[in-house]
């Protein structure tokens, strides 16, 4: 009997601690979602960029990352959100300081905001803290 009443302590005291790990992890986890978020969101902000896109595509060595490629030669990671607005062809320009990304395409002016897509899914982390 003393042997049984030991071993249920152990078994308590194992998924005590096993819970108390588990509420700690998804407390950071999700602390690390927005924090993320917030600096995503003033990088992006802060980031500028031009030209005309020759390639899209995703670089698999870059944690498979959604690129644009310039015809100057140059490239740039867009995020997957916005990337999947633009076509080979398209003409985009975002400004440093600017919260859009402006996408020119058959004569049409396109605007991608950056602000309501981040604002809406740091409301929606927050909401779920």
């Amino acid at each position: 009997m003393i042997k049984e009443k030991k071993e249920g302590s152990i078994w308590f005291l194992i998924s005590f601690v096993f819970g108390i790990a588990v509420l700690i992890y998804f407390q950071v986890y999700k602390k690390d979602i927005s924090y993320y978020l917030e600096n995503n969101y003033h990088f992006e902000i802060e980031n500028s960029y031009n030209g005309i896109i020759e390639r899209r595509f995703v670089d698999k060595s870059n944690h498979n990352s959604s690129m644009v490629k310039f015809k100057d030669g140059s490239e740039k990671g867009i995020h997957p959100y916005f990337w999947g607005k633009m076509q080979v062809g398209d003409s985009i320009s975002k400004v440093k300081g600017d919260s859009v990304i402006q996408v020119f395409r058959n004569g049409e002016k396109i605007i991608l905001e950056i602000a309501p897509f981040y604002e809406k899914a740091i409301k929606e982390q927050q909401k779920n803290n």
